[in-house]
């Protein structure tokens, strides 16, 4: 009898010895946050991350901070407490929650391109089996776009965080294809822990001058709080077949399929000449990062998509 009670206590505490681990601050050297402009591939890059070995990607899996948060500090502090216990979860169970369709990450989260009308919401959100980590030091990528950008100032003093950007020409285009609040030059979780955000937006009376608003408030939040290389380029990510993603979290690059650029896809209006004129007439934040050319050659090759 005690032969068995004693193997019980050492299954016990093999099971909750990842527990006095987490215990310890270097759980948060290895949980990376993602944020990403809405269209820019985020989805993409959280599949890509996650194929990678000893490595755990979720998208969007934190459902209470945006409605239960009172402020910026608790916002922050629910996502602390949520990273490490969904870190225990992995460990114990083998499950996590995340946005999902039938089980797995996928690129899109919005429906088949050849639907009629615009693109909607296409995932579900929910718990899912996950490969169980090579080691107790596993990395865990959680994506989720405007709250971690909004919160980036604090963010990014406690947990490494990667942003991910994409032509801006090619982002208003795709704008316009989804049912989001974003095509209407709206951002809730934005504006929920950003009040300049939220007032600017508010008295800005143009779709488009709201839309041209959020973009640049993207890449403010980027350049302002996170190195030039952990800020990345879907462009990049696309010719590297995603190499640049895992150079960026420190892990070594793997051979992966070629991936194909959506710059210029059929599902974008070949009218974006207003789209142009209004980057064009902004020459803002997002001019750090792309080239008023480089917008031209996207609408170019826009237009061009048979």
């Amino acid at each position: 009898m005690r032969g068995v009670q004693s193997q019980r206590s050492r299954l016990r505490a093999a099971v909750h010895q990842p527990l006095a681990l987490l215990a310890r601050r270097s759980w948060r050297r290895h949980t990376w946050l993602l944020s990403g402009i809405p269209r820019s591939g985020s989805s993409l890059c959280c599949r890509l991350i996650g194929e990678l070995p000893d490595v755990v990607a979720l998208t969007e899996p934190i459902q209470d901070v945006q409605t239960q948060a009172v402020n910026p500090e608790d916002a922050c502090r629910r996502i602390d407490n949520f990273a490490r216990s969904v870190r225990m979860r992995i460990l114990d169970e083998g499950r996590a929650p995340t946005v999902h369709v039938d089980g797995q990450l996928v690129d899109n989260l919005v429906t088949d391109p050849t639907a009629p009308g615009l693109r909607r919401w296409s995932a579900e959100r929910g718990d899912i089996a996950v490969d169980a980590p090579a080691s107790r030091r596993f990395t865990l990528v959680i994506k989720h776009n405007a709250l971690f950008a909004a919160l980036l100032p604090r963010l990014s003093r406690t947990f490494p965080c990667l942003g991910l950007v994409r032509n801006p020409l090619a982002v208003l285009a795709s704008w316009r294809t989804v049912d989001m609040k974003v095509r209407d030059g709206r951002l809730p979780a934005g504006e929920r822990f950003d009040p300049r955000l939220a007032a600017g937006l508010s008295a800005e009376k143009q779709t488009l001058k709201r839309q041209i608003l959020v973009l640049n408030w993207f890449f403010e939040q980027y350049q302002g709080h996170l190195p030039p290389e952990r800020i990345v380029r879907y462009e990049d990510v696309v010719q590297s077949r995603g190499a640049v993603l895992h150079r960026a979290i420190g892990a070594r690059a793997r051979t992966a399929k070629p991936l194909a650029s959506h710059n210029a896809n059929a599902l974008y209006d070949r009218d974006v000449d207003d789209l142009l004129a209004g980057l064009d007439a902004d020459r803002g934040a997002w001019t750090r990062f792309y080239s008023p050319e480089d917008c031209r050659q996207a609408a170019e090759s826009i237009r061009a998509v048979p």
